[in-house]
């Protein structure tokens, strides 16, 4: 076993209602699996699992935690399953997990449609209709590649290569007709969006294949950031057709007030560590550092607004996973959080976790990709005080998800809201610079 593994409770459940119980130990119990990982898998890798273990077909319905999951099974009421379990009513849990008895108790909807049940068959019969349409033959069922509470996607292979079906929030519904006007102005791969379903805000889109930008060479991801350093110039002076391609608009009045309310969240920063958040919320003296920074971004906004560096598109979500190299080529896709902004923000999700000199070797080439627009050395200068700005962004992204999820899932969202708040601190320590990325 690896030095990291996780055991995930599993809620298994019939159409009747009934929850898998394991009986191993005399009294029903929810079902447990232990993965060598970080994290559980919330997706096919699951389900899988669920089968080989437990003789069920399932689906993921809801993540109710970071290692908690509601499954239903398909096969009528209380399906046969494997020995040593057995079918019970919910009551027969009660008390063995508080998130459980959250959710039997809970009388609201979930807020995302692919936490309903139905939602993956739905989902199914789309995907077939359009199939009919384009004239494709499906090869085997969709699988479950990502299941939380921003998005749900489904791969599925066809004689014509894998589809992948996307939906999300509707926030952030704006992705494909963003993505079919990037690929409207011919200076780079995008995503092929074959089909959309504007009232269940889903898609489909062929596989791009390639590799991810995780398993690629810092030299590639260097060419990645002049990637996008070519995109984002090619879209200055396009502001009002990007806001009709659906992009928002974040002015620099707008971000200072960001930073204003950003801030004065007590009910984020002096927030009590719960498991909810990982045991991430800040202690009293982070969140007082934190606050009193107030007037210096506001600052910051301003003086980067002097510093004339034209508004573009910004991904707002930029790093390899959402990058694909493809041989020569280099595809960037997942343009949900698409805006109109200062394009330095970009940079920032894209220095996590990066070494040092990894770190210095990027600005180097996204500014140098800027040269002819905008000078490396303006850039530079630019970025000294974006950095800290672009950790308030993120913020900002990250608490609109959390706002927008609720309480039944705003743990996906906190815990990553208290890590760049910490970046923050960080960054405003360091206004020279001296670290390229972002202190751990």
């Amino acid at each position: 076993m690896s030095s990291e593994s996780v055991e995930a409770v599993l809620v298994v459940v019939d159409q009747d209602g009934a929850v898998l119980c394991d009986m191993a130990g005399g009294d029903p119990a929810l079902p447990r699996m232990r993965f060598d990982a970080r994290w559980p898998p919330m997706d096919s890798e699951l389900t899988d699992r669920v089968r080989r273990e437990l003789g069920l077909s399932t689906v993921v319905l809801e993540p109710l935690d970071f290692t908690t999951v509601v499954l239903p099974a398909a096969g009528g009421a209380g399906p046969a399953c494997a020995d040593g379990f057995a079918w019970h009513g919910q009551d027969a849990v009660t008390g063995q997990s508080p998130v459980v008895d959250r959710w039997a108790a809970r009388s609201r909807p979930p807020v995302s449609d692919w936490f309903r049940p139905g939602w993956f068959e739905r989902a199914e019969s789309y995907i077939d209709e359009e199939l009919k349409a384009a004239g494709r033959t499906r090869l085997g069922p969709s699988r479950q590649i990502k299941h939380w509470s921003m998005s749900a996607v489904l791969r599925t292979p066809t004689d014509r290569g894998d589809l992948y079906l996307k939906a999300v929030l509707p926030r952030l519904a704006r992705e494909p007709d963003i993505t079919r006007y990037l690929a409207s102005l011919r200076i780079a791969p995008f995503a092929t969006i074959t089909a959309m379903s504007r009232g269940d805000r889903w898609w489909l889109a062929e596989d791009f294949g390639g590799v991810d930008g995780w398993a690629v060479s810092v030299e590639k991801r260097r060419a990645c950031l002049a990637q996008l350093a070519m995109v984002q110039k090619e879209t200055i002076g396009r502001a009002d057709e990007l806001t009709d391609a659906g992009c928002a608009r974040l002015t620099p009045a707008a971000l200072a007030d960001g930073v204003r309310s950003t801030l004065a969240r007590d009910d984020l920063w002096r927030a009590p560590k719960r498991p909810r958040n990982l045991g991430r919320a800040l202690s009293g003296e982070e969140a007082d550092r934190l606050q009193a920074l107030t007037p210096y971004l506001v600052e910051c906004v301003e003086r980067l607004d002097e510093a004339a560096v034209p508004a573009t598109i910004v991904h707002r979500d930029f790093h390899p996973g959402n990058v694909v190299v493809r041989g020569d080529e280099i595809l960037l896709h997942d343009w949900s959080f698409a805006t109109i902004t200062n394009p330095l923000f970009d940079l920032a999700s894209w220095l996590l976790d990066t070494s040092e000199p990894d770190a210095a070797s990027y600005l180097d080439a996204y500014f140098a990709a800027w040269s002819g627009t905008v000078a490396p050395e303006r850039m530079c200068s630019a970025w000294h005080v974006a950095k800290p700005l672009a950790a308030v962004v993120e913020m900002m992204k990250l608490i609109e998800l959390a706002g927008i999820v609720g309480p039944d899932h705003d743990f996906n969202w906190l815990p990553m809201t208290y890590g760049w708040a910490r970046r923050l601190l960080n960054a405003a320590t360091d206004p020279s610079l001296t670290t390229n990325g972002w202190q751990k």
